[in-house]
Protein backbone atom coordinates (compact mmCIF):
# COMPACT_ATOMS: atom_id res chain seq x y z
CA UNK A 1 0.00 0.00 0.00
CA UNK A 2 1.45 3.44 -0.91
CA UNK A 3 2.81 5.53 1.93
CA UNK A 4 0.18 7.77 3.50
CA UNK A 5 -2.82 5.71 2.32
CA UNK A 6 -4.73 4.27 5.24
CA UNK A 7 -7.13 2.21 3.14
CA UNK A 8 -6.14 -0.38 0.48
CA UNK A 9 -6.36 0.88 -3.09
CA UNK A 10 -6.65 -0.75 -6.51
CA UNK A 11 -3.33 -1.94 -8.03
CA UNK A 12 -3.51 0.82 -10.66
CA UNK A 13 -3.54 3.48 -7.94
CA UNK A 14 -1.04 1.56 -5.84
CA UNK A 15 1.52 1.46 -8.64
CA UNK A 16 1.21 5.21 -9.15
CA UNK A 17 1.38 5.85 -5.42
CA UNK A 18 4.54 3.83 -4.81
CA UNK A 19 6.52 5.96 -7.28
CA UNK A 20 8.80 8.33 -5.30
CA UNK A 21 6.90 11.56 -4.70
CA UNK A 22 9.57 13.63 -6.50
CA UNK A 23 8.86 11.63 -9.66
CA UNK A 24 5.10 11.98 -9.11
CA UNK A 25 5.58 15.74 -9.01
CA UNK A 26 7.61 15.66 -12.21
CA UNK A 27 4.79 13.76 -13.90
CA UNK A 28 2.29 16.19 -12.40
CA UNK A 29 -0.06 13.84 -10.58
CA UNK A 30 1.24 13.42 -7.00
CA UNK A 31 -1.02 15.92 -5.25
CA UNK A 32 -4.19 14.89 -7.08
CA UNK A 33 -3.56 11.19 -6.47
CA UNK A 34 -2.95 11.64 -2.76
CA UNK A 35 -5.89 13.99 -2.34
CA UNK A 36 -8.28 11.55 -4.04
CA UNK A 37 -7.07 8.54 -2.06
CA UNK A 38 -7.05 10.23 1.36
CA UNK A 39 -10.75 11.05 1.26
CA UNK A 40 -12.30 8.10 3.16
CA UNK A 41 -10.02 8.65 6.14
CA UNK A 42 -10.66 12.39 6.16
CA UNK A 43 -14.45 11.97 5.99
CA UNK A 44 -14.30 10.33 9.41
CA UNK A 45 -11.97 13.04 10.73
CA UNK A 46 -14.29 15.78 9.47
CA UNK A 47 -17.40 14.14 10.94
CA UNK A 48 -15.82 13.97 14.40
CA UNK A 49 -14.78 17.62 14.21
CA UNK A 50 -18.25 18.75 13.11
CA UNK A 51 -20.09 16.50 15.59
CA UNK A 52 -18.34 18.37 18.40
CA UNK A 53 -19.85 21.72 17.34
CA UNK A 54 -23.34 20.69 16.23
CA UNK A 55 -24.82 22.09 19.43
CA UNK A 56 -23.31 25.47 18.58
CA UNK A 57 -24.67 25.26 15.03
CA UNK A 58 -28.08 24.45 16.47
CA UNK A 59 -27.94 27.60 18.60
CA UNK A 60 -27.02 29.65 15.50
CA UNK A 61 -30.21 28.43 13.83
CA UNK A 62 -32.43 29.39 16.77
CA UNK A 63 -35.06 31.71 15.34
CA UNK A 64 -33.83 31.37 11.73
CA UNK A 65 -36.47 30.96 9.04
CA UNK A 66 -34.24 29.67 6.28
CA UNK A 67 -30.78 28.50 5.21
CA UNK A 68 -28.83 29.53 2.12
CA UNK A 69 -25.88 27.41 0.97
CA UNK A 70 -23.39 29.28 -1.18
CA UNK A 71 -19.99 29.01 -2.79
CA UNK A 72 -18.20 29.56 -6.09
CA UNK A 73 -17.59 26.95 -8.78
CA UNK A 74 -17.35 23.51 -7.22
CA UNK A 75 -18.36 24.93 -3.85
CA UNK A 76 -21.69 26.00 -5.37
CA UNK A 77 -22.34 22.47 -6.65
CA UNK A 78 -21.63 21.26 -3.13
CA UNK A 79 -24.67 23.15 -1.86
CA UNK A 80 -26.82 21.41 -4.48
CA UNK A 81 -25.61 18.05 -3.19
CA UNK A 82 -26.61 18.60 0.43
CA UNK A 83 -29.54 21.04 0.37
CA UNK A 84 -32.37 18.47 0.33
CA UNK A 85 -30.93 16.69 3.36
CA UNK A 86 -30.31 19.96 5.22
CA UNK A 87 -33.89 21.10 4.61
CA UNK A 88 -35.34 17.79 5.79
CA UNK A 89 -33.07 17.61 8.84
CA UNK A 90 -33.36 21.24 9.95
CA UNK A 91 -37.03 21.66 9.00
CA UNK A 92 -36.08 25.00 7.50
CA UNK A 93 -36.47 26.15 3.92
CA UNK A 94 -33.05 25.59 2.34
CA UNK A 95 -31.75 26.80 -1.02
CA UNK A 96 -28.44 26.72 -2.86
CA UNK A 97 -27.24 29.97 -4.45
CA UNK A 98 -23.86 30.54 -6.04
CA UNK A 99 -21.74 33.38 -4.70
CA UNK A 100 -21.81 34.84 -8.19
CA UNK A 101 -25.60 35.01 -8.16
CA UNK A 102 -25.50 36.80 -4.81
CA UNK A 103 -22.98 39.31 -6.20
CA UNK A 104 -25.07 39.93 -9.31
CA UNK A 105 -28.50 40.13 -7.67
CA UNK A 106 -27.78 40.90 -4.04
CA UNK A 107 -30.73 40.50 -1.68
CA UNK A 108 -33.00 39.73 -4.65
CA UNK A 109 -31.35 36.31 -4.78
CA UNK A 110 -32.30 35.59 -1.17
CA UNK A 111 -35.64 34.30 0.16
CA UNK A 112 -37.84 37.02 1.60
CA UNK A 113 -37.98 35.41 5.06
CA UNK A 114 -35.72 36.73 7.80
CA UNK A 115 -33.62 35.95 9.73
CA UNK A 116 -31.45 33.68 7.56
CA UNK A 117 -28.32 31.61 8.03
CA UNK A 118 -25.93 31.88 5.08
CA UNK A 119 -23.48 28.96 4.90
CA UNK A 120 -20.45 29.73 2.72
CA UNK A 121 -18.19 26.92 1.48
CA UNK A 122 -14.67 27.88 0.40
CA UNK A 123 -11.63 25.69 -0.25
CA UNK A 124 -9.03 28.44 -0.08
CA UNK A 125 -11.21 31.31 1.06
CA UNK A 126 -9.17 33.55 -1.23
CA UNK A 127 -11.48 33.94 -4.22
CA UNK A 128 -12.93 37.45 -4.60
CA UNK A 129 -16.53 36.21 -4.28
CA UNK A 130 -15.98 34.41 -0.97
CA UNK A 131 -15.07 37.51 0.99
CA UNK A 132 -17.13 39.92 -1.14
CA UNK A 133 -20.46 38.22 -0.48
CA UNK A 134 -19.90 38.21 3.28
CA UNK A 135 -18.94 41.90 3.33
CA UNK A 136 -21.89 42.90 1.17
CA UNK A 137 -24.46 41.04 3.26
CA UNK A 138 -22.99 42.21 6.56
CA UNK A 139 -23.46 45.76 5.34
CA UNK A 140 -26.87 45.43 3.68
CA UNK A 141 -28.62 42.51 5.42
CA UNK A 142 -28.53 42.83 9.22
CA UNK A 143 -30.76 39.77 9.70
CA UNK A 144 -28.41 37.41 7.87
CA UNK A 145 -25.85 35.57 9.98
CA UNK A 146 -22.94 33.67 8.50
CA UNK A 147 -21.34 30.26 8.92
CA UNK A 148 -18.18 29.77 6.85
CA UNK A 149 -16.76 26.30 6.18
CA UNK A 150 -13.25 26.51 4.74
CA UNK A 151 -10.23 24.26 4.28
CA UNK A 152 -7.57 26.95 4.56
CA UNK A 153 -6.73 28.47 7.93
CA UNK A 154 -4.45 30.97 6.17
CA UNK A 155 -7.08 32.07 3.64
CA UNK A 156 -8.71 35.48 3.45
CA UNK A 157 -12.03 34.47 5.00
CA UNK A 158 -10.35 32.66 7.89
CA UNK A 159 -7.96 35.57 8.39
CA UNK A 160 -10.66 38.23 8.26
CA UNK A 161 -13.47 36.48 10.09
CA UNK A 162 -12.06 33.50 12.01
CA UNK A 163 -11.11 33.35 15.66
CA UNK A 164 -7.46 32.76 14.77
CA UNK A 165 -7.39 35.56 12.21
CA UNK A 166 -5.95 39.01 12.51
CA UNK A 167 -9.07 40.85 11.44
CA UNK A 168 -11.78 42.42 13.58
CA UNK A 169 -14.09 39.69 14.77
CA UNK A 170 -17.77 40.07 13.86
CA UNK A 171 -20.27 38.23 16.03
CA UNK A 172 -22.47 37.57 12.98
CA UNK A 173 -19.76 35.44 11.35
CA UNK A 174 -18.57 32.04 12.56
CA UNK A 175 -15.78 30.15 10.78
CA UNK A 176 -14.92 26.47 10.92
CA UNK A 177 -11.61 25.42 9.36
CA UNK A 178 -11.31 21.75 8.46
CA UNK A 179 -8.21 19.58 8.76
CA UNK A 180 -5.32 21.09 6.81
CA UNK A 181 -5.10 17.97 4.62
CA UNK A 182 -8.47 18.86 3.10
CA UNK A 183 -6.96 22.01 1.56
CA UNK A 184 -6.09 20.51 -1.83
CA UNK A 185 -2.77 21.56 -3.32
CA UNK A 186 -3.77 20.36 -6.78
CA UNK A 187 -5.49 22.70 -9.20
CA UNK A 188 -8.74 20.74 -9.02
CA UNK A 189 -10.86 20.33 -5.91
CA UNK A 190 -11.16 16.74 -4.70
CA UNK A 191 -10.92 16.15 -0.96
CA UNK A 192 -11.85 19.79 -0.31
CA UNK A 193 -15.18 19.26 -2.04
CA UNK A 194 -16.15 15.99 -0.39
CA UNK A 195 -15.06 17.00 3.10
CA UNK A 196 -16.95 20.29 2.97
CA UNK A 197 -19.96 18.25 1.79
CA UNK A 198 -19.59 15.94 4.81
CA UNK A 199 -19.39 19.02 7.03
CA UNK A 200 -22.48 20.52 5.40
CA UNK A 201 -24.46 17.35 6.06
CA UNK A 202 -23.92 17.99 9.75
CA UNK A 203 -26.69 20.59 9.39
CA UNK A 204 -29.02 17.69 8.57
CA UNK A 205 -28.17 15.88 11.82
CA UNK A 206 -28.04 18.72 14.33
CA UNK A 207 -29.65 16.66 17.09
CA UNK A 208 -27.95 13.34 16.28
CA UNK A 209 -24.18 13.72 16.35
CA UNK A 210 -23.59 10.00 16.95
CA UNK A 211 -25.76 9.04 13.96
CA UNK A 212 -23.97 11.62 11.84
CA UNK A 213 -20.55 10.17 12.64
CA UNK A 214 -21.81 6.63 12.07
CA UNK A 215 -23.10 7.58 8.62
CA UNK A 216 -19.76 9.20 7.76
CA UNK A 217 -18.02 5.98 8.77
CA UNK A 218 -20.32 4.00 6.45
CA UNK A 219 -19.47 6.45 3.69
CA UNK A 220 -15.76 5.92 4.37
CA UNK A 221 -16.19 2.13 4.07
CA UNK A 222 -17.99 2.59 0.75
CA UNK A 223 -15.30 5.01 -0.41
CA UNK A 224 -12.59 2.51 0.47
CA UNK A 225 -14.43 -0.13 -1.56
CA UNK A 226 -14.63 2.25 -4.53
CA UNK A 227 -10.88 2.95 -4.43
CA UNK A 228 -9.85 -0.67 -3.89
CA UNK A 229 -12.17 -2.46 -6.31
CA UNK A 230 -13.22 -0.04 -9.05
CA UNK A 231 -10.37 2.34 -9.82
CA UNK A 232 -8.80 -0.04 -12.33
CA UNK A 233 -12.06 -0.49 -14.22
CA UNK A 234 -12.53 3.29 -14.33
CA UNK A 235 -8.97 3.64 -15.63
CA UNK A 236 -9.85 1.24 -18.44
CA UNK A 237 -13.03 3.15 -19.22
CA UNK A 238 -11.08 6.40 -19.37
CA UNK A 239 -8.95 4.95 -22.17
CA UNK A 240 -11.91 4.33 -24.47
CA UNK A 241 -12.39 6.63 -27.48
CA UNK A 242 -14.72 9.46 -26.45
CA UNK A 243 -14.48 13.22 -26.77
CA UNK A 244 -17.64 14.17 -24.86
CA UNK A 245 -19.11 13.09 -21.56
CA UNK A 246 -22.74 13.50 -20.46
CA UNK A 247 -23.54 13.06 -16.77
CA UNK A 248 -27.08 12.51 -15.52
CA UNK A 249 -28.19 12.87 -11.91
CA UNK A 250 -31.33 13.77 -9.99
CA UNK A 251 -31.83 15.54 -6.69
CA UNK A 252 -28.60 15.58 -4.70
CA UNK A 253 -26.94 13.58 -7.47
CA UNK A 254 -27.43 16.48 -9.90
CA UNK A 255 -24.88 18.47 -7.90
CA UNK A 256 -22.57 15.45 -8.03
CA UNK A 257 -23.10 15.26 -11.80
CA UNK A 258 -22.08 18.92 -12.19
CA UNK A 259 -18.93 18.34 -10.16
CA UNK A 260 -18.03 15.11 -11.99
CA UNK A 261 -18.43 16.88 -15.33
CA UNK A 262 -16.27 19.77 -14.15
CA UNK A 263 -13.49 17.40 -13.04
CA UNK A 264 -13.38 15.86 -16.53
CA UNK A 265 -13.44 19.28 -18.21
CA UNK A 266 -10.70 20.71 -15.97
CA UNK A 267 -8.37 17.73 -15.95
CA UNK A 268 -8.52 17.27 -19.73
CA UNK A 269 -8.04 20.99 -20.44
CA UNK A 270 -11.42 20.97 -22.21
CA UNK A 271 -10.50 18.20 -24.64
CA UNK A 272 -13.49 16.21 -23.38
CA UNK A 273 -16.57 18.43 -23.61
CA UNK A 274 -19.19 17.83 -20.93
CA UNK A 275 -22.93 18.23 -20.42
CA UNK A 276 -25.05 17.76 -17.30
CA UNK A 277 -28.78 17.03 -17.12
CA UNK A 278 -31.50 15.36 -15.08
CA UNK A 279 -32.99 12.08 -16.27
CA UNK A 280 -36.29 13.77 -17.16
CA UNK A 281 -34.68 16.83 -18.72
CA UNK A 282 -32.43 14.69 -20.92
CA UNK A 283 -35.31 13.66 -23.17
CA UNK A 284 -36.07 17.29 -24.02
CA UNK A 285 -33.35 17.82 -26.60
CA UNK A 286 -30.01 16.84 -25.04
CA UNK A 287 -30.49 13.16 -25.98
CA UNK A 288 -29.45 14.12 -29.52
CA UNK A 289 -25.88 14.51 -28.20
CA UNK A 290 -25.52 10.75 -27.72
CA UNK A 291 -23.02 9.70 -30.40
CA UNK A 292 -20.48 6.89 -30.75
CA UNK A 293 -17.85 9.24 -29.29
CA UNK A 294 -19.93 9.93 -26.14
CA UNK A 295 -19.47 8.58 -22.63
CA UNK A 296 -22.80 8.63 -20.79
CA UNK A 297 -22.54 8.51 -16.99
CA UNK A 298 -25.70 7.87 -14.95
CA UNK A 299 -25.79 8.19 -11.15
CA UNK A 300 -28.61 5.88 -10.05
CA UNK A 301 -30.75 7.06 -7.15
CA UNK A 302 -31.68 4.88 -4.19
CA UNK A 303 -35.10 6.55 -4.11
CA UNK A 304 -37.63 4.24 -5.87
CA UNK A 305 -39.42 7.07 -7.69
CA UNK A 306 -36.31 8.80 -9.06
CA UNK A 307 -34.75 5.45 -9.87
CA UNK A 308 -37.79 4.33 -11.90
CA UNK A 309 -37.47 7.34 -14.22
CA UNK A 310 -33.73 6.75 -14.60
CA UNK A 311 -34.14 3.06 -15.47
CA UNK A 312 -36.87 3.90 -18.00
CA UNK A 313 -34.49 6.33 -19.67
CA UNK A 314 -31.67 3.78 -19.80
CA UNK A 315 -33.99 1.24 -21.41
CA UNK A 316 -35.12 3.80 -23.99
CA UNK A 317 -31.51 4.66 -24.85
CA UNK A 318 -30.69 0.98 -25.19
CA UNK A 319 -33.72 0.35 -27.39
CA UNK A 320 -32.76 3.24 -29.68
CA UNK A 321 -29.14 2.11 -29.82
CA UNK A 322 -27.84 5.53 -28.80
CA UNK A 323 -24.44 6.42 -27.43
CA UNK A 324 -21.03 4.82 -27.57
CA UNK A 325 -20.14 4.04 -23.94
CA UNK A 326 -22.14 4.01 -20.69
CA UNK A 327 -21.18 4.00 -17.04
CA UNK A 328 -24.06 3.33 -14.65
CA UNK A 329 -23.21 3.83 -10.98
CA UNK A 330 -25.28 2.58 -8.05
CA UNK A 331 -26.51 -0.55 -6.34
CA UNK A 332 -28.39 -3.34 -8.10
CA UNK A 333 -27.91 -1.91 -11.57
CA UNK A 334 -30.62 -3.55 -13.75
CA UNK A 335 -28.96 -5.76 -16.36
CA UNK A 336 -31.76 -5.28 -18.90
CA UNK A 337 -31.09 -1.51 -18.94
CA UNK A 338 -27.48 -1.71 -20.13
CA UNK A 339 -25.52 -3.37 -22.92
CA UNK A 340 -22.72 -5.89 -22.52
CA UNK A 341 -19.98 -3.37 -23.31
CA UNK A 342 -21.30 -0.88 -20.71
CA UNK A 343 -19.76 -0.65 -17.24
CA UNK A 344 -22.08 -1.16 -14.25
CA UNK A 345 -20.30 0.09 -11.13
CA UNK A 346 -22.05 -1.81 -8.34
CA UNK A 347 -21.75 -0.43 -4.81
CA UNK A 348 -23.35 -2.87 -2.33
CA UNK A 349 -22.10 -0.88 0.67
CA UNK A 350 -24.57 1.88 -0.21
CA UNK A 351 -27.21 0.15 1.89
CA UNK A 352 -28.60 2.74 4.31
CA UNK A 353 -26.93 5.75 2.65
CA UNK A 354 -29.30 8.38 1.25
CA UNK A 355 -28.68 10.03 -2.10
CA UNK A 356 -27.13 13.04 -0.33
CA UNK A 357 -24.38 10.84 1.13
CA UNK A 358 -24.08 8.65 -1.98
CA UNK A 359 -23.58 11.81 -4.07
CA UNK A 360 -20.22 12.27 -2.33
CA UNK A 361 -19.15 8.85 -3.64
CA UNK A 362 -20.33 9.72 -7.15
CA UNK A 363 -18.11 12.79 -7.05
CA UNK A 364 -15.14 10.49 -6.36
CA UNK A 365 -16.12 8.44 -9.43
CA UNK A 366 -15.93 11.67 -11.44
CA UNK A 367 -12.57 12.53 -9.89
CA UNK A 368 -11.10 9.15 -10.87
CA UNK A 369 -12.45 9.36 -14.41
CA UNK A 370 -10.99 12.84 -14.84
CA UNK A 371 -7.66 11.81 -13.31
CA UNK A 372 -7.20 8.77 -15.55
CA UNK A 373 -8.42 10.56 -18.68
CA UNK A 374 -5.99 13.41 -18.00
CA UNK A 375 -3.10 10.95 -18.02
CA UNK A 376 -4.46 9.22 -21.11
CA UNK A 377 -4.41 12.62 -22.84
CA UNK A 378 -0.79 13.10 -21.82
CA UNK A 379 -1.67 15.90 -19.40
CA UNK A 380 -0.72 16.50 -15.77
CA UNK A 381 -3.71 16.26 -13.37
CA UNK A 382 -2.08 18.57 -10.81
CA UNK A 383 -1.94 21.42 -13.33
CA UNK A 384 -3.53 20.38 -16.64
CA UNK A 385 -4.19 23.87 -18.03
CA UNK A 386 -0.79 24.66 -19.52
CA UNK A 387 -2.13 27.83 -21.17
CA UNK A 388 -3.01 29.38 -17.81
CA UNK A 389 -6.74 29.59 -18.62
CA UNK A 390 -7.61 28.49 -15.09
CA UNK A 391 -5.75 28.50 -11.80
CA UNK A 392 -6.13 26.94 -8.37
CA UNK A 393 -7.54 30.19 -6.95
CA UNK A 394 -9.52 32.55 -9.19
CA UNK A 395 -7.50 35.67 -9.91
CA UNK A 396 -8.58 38.96 -8.39
CA UNK A 397 -11.24 40.91 -10.28
CA UNK A 398 -13.14 44.08 -9.36
CA UNK A 399 -16.29 43.77 -7.26
CA UNK A 400 -18.44 46.48 -8.78
CA UNK A 401 -20.06 49.10 -6.62
CA UNK A 402 -23.54 48.64 -8.10
CA UNK A 403 -24.11 46.17 -5.26
CA UNK A 404 -21.04 46.56 -3.11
Amino acid sequence: MPRGFRYPVDPVLSRLGTVPFQEQELEGYGHTLREICQQPELWVTTSHQVAGILEHWRSMLAGAKGIILTGSGSSAYLGECVRHAVQAGSNLSTAARSSGELLLYGAKALPIERPLLLVSFARSGNSPESDGVIRYLLECEPEVIHLVVTCNRHGRVARDWGEQGNGTRNTRVQVITLDDRTCDRSLVMTSSFTNMAVAGLGLADLNRPADYVETAEKLADAGAELLSEWAGKLAGLAERPFDRMIVLGDGACLGAAREAALKMLEMTEGRVATLVETSLGFRHGPMCALKDSTLLVVFLSSDPLRRAYQVDLLKEIKKKGLGGHKLVVGSEVPKDAISEHDLALEMPRLDGLSDEWAAILWVVVGQLLGFFRSRTEGLQPDHPAANGAISRVVAEFPLHRVLL
